[in-house]
């Protein structure tokens, strides 16, 4: 019955994005045989700011591009799955519905997995000990969904480490999303995707692949010597790993790595990352994408720059080695598709879900700290104390609290008759004057005001039924309700929202644009490449 009613949304949701390419000029491309988008997870655009970084990307591609210098995310939650959701729909969050990795639930006061689908089994990898997830909840369809619905013969596929970054990516009606199972080292997929999962990719091991890095382990060879790194091995870089060079399956910490030894050691290196493009060649081979005149989509989620970036932080060598692989990982695939599509038959786009926090230990950033958990949680406690007394309560009046905002009590405080108004005042006011918040906002603060709210970042994060109430924002450069280690991202600064966007291939014209232009334009961009224009997404079209 599941199956059932999985299939009837799906033939539902076809003739939904069928209805919104109806109100405009659509036509199947000439010569375009393969789209091909890749979002590297964490990939903030200053990475390519610097020509010895990735040299390989600075000398052959970005010249050859077109490249958007200023393109951001323009959603108050820079997190993965709100940012690939938004990579591929061409709209904000509150359209598509996808507004963070975890999400608050109001109507039940729980957090759960915003792709949470335990009506799914999985194919492709016996016994999957994963979360049962979906693209069940993303409300708009993607760029391969869009595609597929112009070009019924066209085929979509999405491949990732990480689940969120496949499915949101690969949308409702993908051929197949696969995602990396870290026990097997196998991609694995679900009963949401209709194709039988294709034999050879249970055969396509991470532990085969990658053998040859597993055993030599991560050892540092960029030659990149940035003035800026951080200090190598220090307290504040913390993971899998032990902090310093060379990072081995015998290197993992015990104390967090007691089993899949192999599969975390691809999660945590750039090897993992190798891995997923080298299962997107097997995708192009297998099942013969850009091989006729239908053209085909393919979504490719880099997630092990993730990862890294989050236990070493973005000045680390770590990271400086991963980009200095990332770029002749990226060549080695582009290399491919000439070969196998033809160059001038496929275009490739590069950009990324969100950026970084610079570590607060070695910022730059005035005033940058580290607000760990229980620092964050006595603060959370003691101005609930101070709502008590001043309200006359006993009892506590904040169902939960994060680094993204502040859940009222609503019924305990209508229950004894408080001035809802009136507590949603005075507890903004108590959030904001912590020295490490820089605002604190309920809905009719960004939903009703004019242009000059300073964060319309935070409506177009919005959905009434996910999130705080209250939503923080913190100071710039720090990190609230933290770990006393590694890093993270998910606010409405640059260092998180600025990101690159590069466009190289057929019917792309070399160019360089430093114009503020925002993420949700990447997809109706891409789409205009393909002759599909007039769809209906907040973003525009950049190449007019």
């Amino acid at each position: 019955m599941d199956c059932l009613f999985r299939t009837v949304k799906s033939i539902i949701y076809v003739v939904f994005a069928t209805l919104l390419l109806s109100c405009g000029n659509s036509t199947k491309p000439k010569t375009q045989k393969l789209l091909v988008l890749i979002s590297v997870d964490q990939m903030g655009a200053s990475y390519l700011e610097d020509p010895t970084f990735m040299p390989i990307t600075h000398k052959s591609l970005l010249s050859k591009s077109a490249v958007f210098t200023q393109m951001h995310h323009y959603h108050a939650r820079t997190t993965t799955a709100a940012g690939h959701a938004t990579l591929a729909t061409g709209c904000y969050p509150s359209t598509h519905g996808i507004v963070d990795n975890n999400v608050y639930v109001r109507a039940s006061g729980i957090t759960e997995y915003s792709i949470l689908d335990t009506a799914i089994q999985f194919v492709g990898v016996e016994n999957c000990k994963l979360k049962k997830v979906s693209a069940a909840r993303l409300q708009r369809p993607t760029l391969g969904d869009i595609v597929k619905s112009t070009i019924p013969k066209s085929k979509s596929y999405s491949v990732a480490l990480k689940d969120r970054s496949s499915i949101l990516m690969g949308g409702k009606n993908a051929n197949r999303a696969f995602w990396f199972d870290a026990e097997s080292t196998r991609m694995v997929s679900s009963d949401y995707y209709h194709e039988p999962f294709p034999e050879w990719a249970r055969s396509f091991t991470g532990d085969s692949v990658e053998r040859e890095s597993i055993t030599t382990g991560w050892i540092y060879h960029t030659p990149y010597a940035k003035a800026k790194l951080d200090r190598d091995s220090v307290s504040y870089e913390c993971g899998k790993f032990l902090p310093w060079f060379p990072h081995t399956v015998a290197s993992l910490d015990s104390q967090y790595v007691s089993s899949d030894r192999v599969g975390n050691f691809l999660w945590n290196t750039p090897f993992g990352d190798h891995y997923v493009l080298a299962f997107a060649k097997q995708l192009i081979a297998k099942e013969a994408l850009g091989q006729d005149e239908h053209c085909d989509v393919l979504t490719v989620g880099l997630s092990a720059a993730d990862v890294i970036g989050h236990q070493f932080g973005p000045n680390s060598r770590e990271i400086a080695d991963y980009y200095y692989r990332l770029d002749t990982y990226i060549d080695d695939f582009r290399t491919y598709l000439d070969a196998t599509v033809g160059t001038g038959n496929y275009t490739i786009a590069i950009t990324a879900d969100h950026g970084v926090v610079p570590m607060p230990e070695f910022s730059e950033i005035p005033n940058a700290e580290r607000i760990e958990h229980k620092q964050f949680d006595d603060d959370m406690q003691h101005i609930d104390k101070e709502l008590q007394t001043h309200f006359e309560l006993s009892q506590p009046t904040l169902l939960a609290s994060s680094y993204s905002g502040v859940e009222p009590n609503f019924a305990y405080l209508k229950l004894h008759t408080i001035d809802t108004t009136s507590y949603v005042t005075l507890l903004k006011e108590k959030l904001r004057a912590l020295p490490y918040i820089a605002g604190a906002y309920s809905p009719s603060d960004y939903l009703n005001s004019d242009k000059s709210f300073p964060l319309p970042h935070l409506r177009n994060s919005y959905d009434p039924r996910y999130g705080y109430f209250i939503q923080t924002i913190p100071q710039k450069g720090n990190l609230v309700d933290m770990r006393s280690c590694g890093t993270t991202h998910g606010t409405p600064y640059d260092y998180d929202t600025h990101v690159p966007f590069i466009i190289y291939g057929q019917g792309v014209s070399a160019m360089q644009s430093d114009s503020t232009v925002f993420t949700v334009d990447i997809a109706p961009t891409l789409l205009q490449i393909l002759g599909i224009d007039e769809v209906t997404m907040d973003g525009v079209n950049l190449l007019k």
